[in-house]
């Protein structure tokens, strides 16, 4: 009977471990050059060509961030969660 709670244990800890480093070698580090066409309750709107995508924000940046500039930023992309802004720069090139 211990024998088999040690093992379920061991497996349990195995398992929380491995999940845990799948998980971190997921998340995604999104960099480059994007322009933000719009603005959330809950962050701001890139377009990456074609695509627009929602990124978390806190609302002293959405009030620093002009529609239609092109930023340079990085976000991060973690698995069921939207992204979040890192960073954020005006682009040289303006608007």
């Amino acid at each position: 009977m211990r024998s088999r709670l040690l093992r379920i244990t061991i497996i349990g800890v195995v398992t929380v471990i491995a999940l845990t480093f799948i998980y971190y070698s997921s998340i995604q580090q999104i960099e480059g050059i994007y322009q933000v066409i719009g603005v959330t309750n809950h962050g701001i709107v890139i377009q990456d060509g074609g695509e627009e995508h929602d990124i978390r924000t806190t609302p002293d940046m959405m009030q620093i961030i002009q529609i239609d500039h092109f930023y340079d930023m990085q976000y991060e992309k973690k698995p069921l969660q939207a992204p979040t802004l890192n960073y954020i720069r005006p682009h040289p090139s303006g608007s």
